[in-house]
Parts: structure tokens; sequence; C-alpha cells
């Protein structure tokens, strides 16, 4: 009820109608029941969300290739780490899967430090007189951004010092890998060995020291799973065993199924280090968080063509029956239960609209002088007319009716008061003028417990509204309509005859639209100067939102960035103020999109 009466504190995710799964795993040692699942599996998923549900299902496995400006950029890690955020909160069931069996995976150099902890490991190498070439390498790939809150040092590109890496002759571009093969193996090393040290003297934490060995399945996990709510009702393991693995290191294969190393006759030994790891994480750490039905283990036996779908044909049945059958148990559970949050059509409307609200309200900044005049207007008893907000595309009437929603609370403080917000054309329940008002009617008979007759056109509805529903609310009970974007209803809805001109004195209505779009600005003025009985001075109800101001600029982006741990050094200050003095009017959308190009920026850019 808090919900439908415009307290959005607390929400549900119901607005995705999407099951997005994102499969962890090694890549070569997986290969074969990653293909199965493509070519049975997820077919079947497909058609049981859409069947039964209507439902989209997708999948995201990143093992099938990273693009090449994110090798370059070392963002690989931070892309799947994303994607994974991404699953978390679209999906609305089953969002990590994980496939585990001998490899643990790779276990890429960091490419972002803290710069506290960079100088103390950059201490322990440069300090060390056999170590100077190691100092040398750390100095020349790693630069430090002062743009990161806090600072951090940040592994260079490879391509800005190895230029041919993105070279397209073939040879060179080979030749550019293999030396930075050579490079990415000493700077891990030498890092690892300095975090070794300073985590033995005590300088350093066991999670930062952790950063240095672990690899990118287990970030996966840990992110997925460890460090993640609802395990249990979205998340799955799946544990494979090659029971006679270890007498077959020598195959051809054998080392893209487990992590070896070399002796030095060349001989294949297990890495034992990547093999504890591994162990802590199958053994340990995932039990300890998922139940054991969610975790399905499987034994098999080696063969010289690895795993493959013809020789261990019945394990991968067994594992697609499986994976399908837990996948499709944590999707019934789920939306059994996401059906039980949002019983009704009217309830999932208004959460659509709140969640939306959120958005708009977790970004805004200033614009005191337009909600000061909203405040006056909710505030003065003897205005009972609709308030009219307009701007130009892009200025932020949508932002300023979404945070005039959350600040209603405040305005009324004294009094029993709800709020019927619509952000109109962005769900079909508010796509046309007649859903809309139908809506609002509904929403209010739920607010009030009262009853209404559905009529087939809006003049009905409109007078039901105005004559019946409106007069019945207690009178001690206060209700606010907004009404954002007018202009985003059909085109006969702009001559506007469907907005009441008057409200009860313990109702008020403000509506928003541009100012020059098929004439409903000059139709919404006639109504409200349209009874002679009213006051000729309409000032107070038409609200313009002009662009920011240049001066504004800076706070915002100041505010913004510190949302992002981010910030820019004087000169980056120095060239926006320059860039936007340029402009004749600034709006919040032209700052979203210079704001999206700026957070990314490096002090050393």
């Amino acid at each position: 009820m808090d919900v439908l009466r415009g307290r959005y504190q607390k929400l549900p995710e119901v607005r995705s109608k999407v099951v997005r799964v994102f499969i962890s795993s090694t890549f070569s040692d997986t290969l074969s029941e990653r293909d199965s699942l493509i070519d049975t599996v997820f077919p079947k998923l497909k058609d049981y969300c859409r069947e039964k549900y209507g439902l989209e299902f997708q999948y995201s496995d990143m093992r099938w290739g990273i693009q090449t400006e994110s090798a370059d950029n070392h963002s690989e890690v931070e892309t799947c780490l994303n994607e994974i955020r991404l699953c978390q909160k679209y999906s609305v069931a089953t969002n990590f899967v994980v496939l585990l069996s001998h490899r643990y995976g790779s276990r890429p150099t960091a490419a972002t430090i803290s710069a506290t902890l960079f100088e103390q490991l950059y201490q322990i190498v440069s300090s060390n007189v056999d170590l100077q070439k190691d100092a040398q390498l750390l100095t020349q790939w790693y630069q430090k951004d002062t743009n990161c809150v806090p600072p951090a040092y940040i592994l260079r590109p490879i391509s800005s010092i190895l230029t041919n890496i993105k070279s397209k002759d073939s040879d060179e571009m080979k030749q550019a890998s293999k030396e930075w093969t050579i490079i990415n193996n000493h700077i891990r090393t030498c890092l690892r060995q300095a975090a070794t040290t300073c985590f033995e003297q005590g300088q350093i934490s066991k999670s930062d020291y952790d950063d240095f060995f672990i690899s990118v399945t287990e970030k996966e996990i840990v992110n997925g799973i460890l460090s993640a709510s609802d395990v249990n009702q979205r998340t799955l393991c799946f544990l494979r065993e090659i029971d006679d693995i270890q007498n077959h290191l020598s195959d051809n294969k054998a080392s893209k199924f487990i992590d070896v190393n070399y002796s030095d006759d060349g001989k294949p030994i297990i890495d034992q280090e990547a093999e504890q790891l591994l162990n802590n994480l199958k053994n340990t750490r995932i039990p300890n968080v998922l139940q054991k039905n969610n975790i399905f283990s499987y034994k098999v036996h080696w063969t010289l063509d690895g795993i493959n779908r013809r020789d261990h044909a019945e394990y991968i049945d067994r594992f697609n029956n499986d994976f399908y059958n837990a996948i499709k148990q944590q999707i019934d559970s789920c939306v059994k239960s996401r059906v039980t949050i949002v019983s009704n059509p009217l309830q999932h409307e208004v959460l659509e609209h709140a969640i939306q609200c959120k958005t708009y309200v977790a970004k805004f900044h200033g614009r005191t002088d337009v909600l000061d005049k909203l405040g006056k207007y909710i505030n003065n008893d003897k205005e009972n007319r609709p308030c009219i907000v307009y701007g130009a595309s892009g200025c932020g009437k949508t932002s300023v009716l979404a945070k005039a929603a959350t600040k209603v609370l405040e305005w009324w403080s004294d009094r029993s008061v709800s709020v019927i917000l619509r952000f109109l054309g962005t769900t079909p329940s508010s796509s046309t003028v007649y859903k809309t008002i139908l809506s609002i009617s509904e929403h209010i008979c739920k607010l009030y417990n009262l009853s209404m007759q559905i009529y087939p056109d809006v003049q009905q509805l409109r007078h039901q509204l105005q004559s019946d529903l409106l007069t019945r609310i207690p009178s001690e009970e206060y209700l606010i309509i907004l009404l954002d974007s007018i202009d985003q209803l059909e085109v006969d809805a702009y001559d506007c005859q469907w907005l009441l001109e008057l409200f009860p004195t313990n109702v008020k209505c403000i509506v928003s639209t541009l100012p020059g779009h098929g004439n409903i600005l000059s139709n919404l003025k006639r109504i409200i100067s349209y009874n002679s009985s009213l006051p000729n001075d309409t000032e107070h109800i038409l609200v313009s939102v002009p662009p920011f101001e240049v001066s504004t600029v800076d706070i915002v982006y100041t505010d913004w960035l510190i949302m992002k741990q981010r910030s820019l050094n004087n000169e980056q200050r120095t060239f926006i103020r320059e860039l936007m003095g340029e402009q004749t009017e600034i709006l919040p959308l032209y700052m979203k999109l210079i704001f999206d190009i700026i957070s990314s920026w490096h002090s050393y850019d």
C-alpha cells in the first residue's frame, strides 16, 4: 500500500521481462558442455519462458570472445563483472551459473591498482637492486590517474607502447603479441612477489593480496555467488571431475583440461597453486554459500580426445537434463514470488512508474526555483486549477516532476497525502488518454476503497472522475496527481479537453508538456483561464523549466562524478567551462551526453 500511496523508498524490481543468465567457466575444458547448452538446452528454455510466462530467455557467455579493444585496454575482467551485474539487475530468475572442473582459469595482471597499494609494491621492487628492470617496467606500463577516487594506477593499453599489436600485418601483430606476453609475465610475477612480501610484513590486507593471485573465474564467482543476494534462488553450480586425468598429463589435450606447469626436463606437472585455489573454491567457499541442491557433481573418465559429446554422451545428456530442470525450477519459483509481490495490473503499473521515478531522482540536481514554485502551488489552498510545467525537449521536466513526487511528503508534511504519478507514454496503461484516466480512476478507488464504472469513452470516464470519485475522497485525505509529458499521448488528446479545469480543495494536479508541440500549451492555458470566476493571474500555475546556467554545470558535474567515484583536474574543468560557455542554452540531456564522455577521462589524458 505504501507504493500505491507514493512512497517509493523500497521497491521490488518488476520491470524486467527477461531471464538473463551469466555462464561462468574456463574456456578450453568446457567447450562440449557449453556447445550442448547452446544446441539443446537454451532453445528449450527460450520456448518454456516464452510460452508459459511471456518472458525472454537470454544467456551471456563471455568465453566466446572479448572484443580486441577490451583486450588492448585490459578491460576484459571489468567487462565480465559488468555483465554479471546486468544479469543480476534484469533477470527475474536465475542470473548466474558456474561450470567448474580442473582448470582454475586465467589470472591476468591487475589493470587497476589503488595508488597507496601500488606505491607500497613499487617501493619493494625498486629497493631491490636485482629488480631494477622490473621497477622500470612498472613505471613504464602503469600511470597514476588522480581522476579516480581514490587515486589509482592504470595499466596502459598495449597499443600505446607496442603499436604493432593492432597492425594489419599478421607477422608484425604476432611479434608484438609475443613481446607483450613476455612483458606481461614479468609484470605479473614481480607484482605477486611484492604483494607476498608486503602481506608477510603485514602491510596489506588479505583481500589486496588475493587480487594479484585469483583468476577471472573466481572473481566472477565472488560477484555472482559469494557476495550476491538470493543465491539459492538465482544461482547454480556444476562440478565435473575427471577421475583419472592425473594419469594422463602427457596426453596432447590434457593441458586444455587441467592447469599444468612444466618441469626442467619438459614434463607436465600439476600447477599446485592453481589446484589449491580451485579446490578451496569447489570444496569450501561455494558449499558454504550454496545449498546442496544447487550444486551438481559429475564424475567422468578421460579419453584421448578429452571430454567430448561423442565419448561422453551419457554424461552430457545428464548434465543437460539437470541444467534444464534446475533453471526451470528456479524460473517457476521466482516468477511465482514475483506474481505475489505484484498481484494485479494496477500494482504493476504503479511500480513501473515508481521505479522510473527513483531512476530520475537519483541524478536530480538543483532546480530549487522550480521546485519552490511547485511547493507554493501545493500549499495554496485557494488554488484549485491544475499547474502546468513546460520547457524545451531535454530541459529536465520529467526529472522535475519525479522530484516533485518525492517532495510532496515535505510540502504536505502535516497531512495524510497520497501521490499518483504517471510518465505518459511509457507503459501500455499510460499510452492513451482513455487508458490513463481509467488507470488513475482505478488507482483512486484502490486508495480510498471506492467503486466505479468502466465506461467506453473518455468523456464518461472524465465525468465520473470529476463528479463522483474525486468528490468522495475523505476531506481529511489529500491527493496529488502528476502527469508528465502530455505530448506523448495520442494527437486527439492535444486539445486537453479531458483535463479537469477545477479540482476539489484536497486534490492538486501538475502536468507537463513541450511548449510548442501540437498547441498543447495554448490549450492548457485556455483551460486554466476558461472559467470567468477564476482569477486572471495564471503566472503562479505556469511554471517554466529553463536550461541550466553555466555556473550550475560545474556543481552538477561534481555531484555526478562523486557518485561514480571520479573527478576532473583543473585543466579539464576549464575545458568544460569553456565548452559550456559556447552554448546558448544548456539542456540536461546535453549535459548527460557530455558527462558520459568526461566521466571516463583520466588525469593524464
